[in-house]
């Protein structure tokens, strides 16, 4: 009975040793890993620091939006091209606007722009630039793009230069005053003239 009650001591004990060691190998993570506050920290509250706030989007002044308006409705028209002018005979005639045409004004036609639209217009030959005011229809043949007045013509220097191509930038719509003279969006330093290229793709 002694012996049989020594096996059942012995088997006890080793019970207790292998249950020791299981715990001890437990593979838990409440059991192997521990974190410092230091560590958990960020994961408790978030960043200490916030983001930076973005910076404010550059705002354009009156004439650059006037400008990029222009801009967008002179790509619906053609604006570079030749140019002819009126005739002597044509003078003292009806406009398309009811004005009476006088060859001694810097006025000018075009098939599309709106009447009253006030232009500025460069010869490439010799580099002159004029301002003139749309008031008229033409010029119907297709080659040319402006029918001047003389008087512009003449001052601009395509009556009697061999290249009669001219550029015609709109600085003005029907009713308004036209740009100040020398005012360009490449004149702008290079960060605005970037914000005013990026918003002219919103006019419409």
């Amino acid at each position: 009975m002694l012996a049989q009650q020594y096996r059942l001591a012995v088997v006890l004990v080793a019970a207790l040793a292998l249950s020791a060691t299981a715990h001890a190998q437990s593979f838990g993570c409440e059991d192997r890993f521990k974190f410092d506050d230091k560590d958990v920290a960020p994961y408790q509250y978030g960043p200490t620091a916030m983001p930076p706030a973005p910076a404010p989007e550059p705002t354009l002044n009156p004439l650059e939006l006037r400008a990029l308006k222009y801009a967008a409705v002179a790509m619906k028209h053609r604006v570079d091209g030749l140019a002819s002018y009126y005739s002597t005979s044509l003078d003292g005639s009806l406009t398309a606007t009811g004005e009476t045409f006088r060859n001694a004004r810097f006025t000018a036609a075009h098939l599309t722009l709106p009447l009253g639209t006030w232009v500025e217009v460069t010869a490439r030959a010799t580099g002159k630039k004029i301002r003139c005011r749309i008031n008229d229809r033409g010029p119907y043949v297709k080659k040319f793009v402006l029918d001047l007045s003389q008087a512009a013509a003449r001052a601009l220097g395509v009556d009697r230069a061999g290249d009669r191509h001219v550029e015609i930038r709109i600085v003005a719509l029907p009713g308004e005053q036209p740009l100040p003279v020398g005012w360009d969006l490449a004149t702008l330093p290079p960060a605005e003239a970037a914000a005013s290229s990026a918003a002219a793709a919103l006019v419409q």
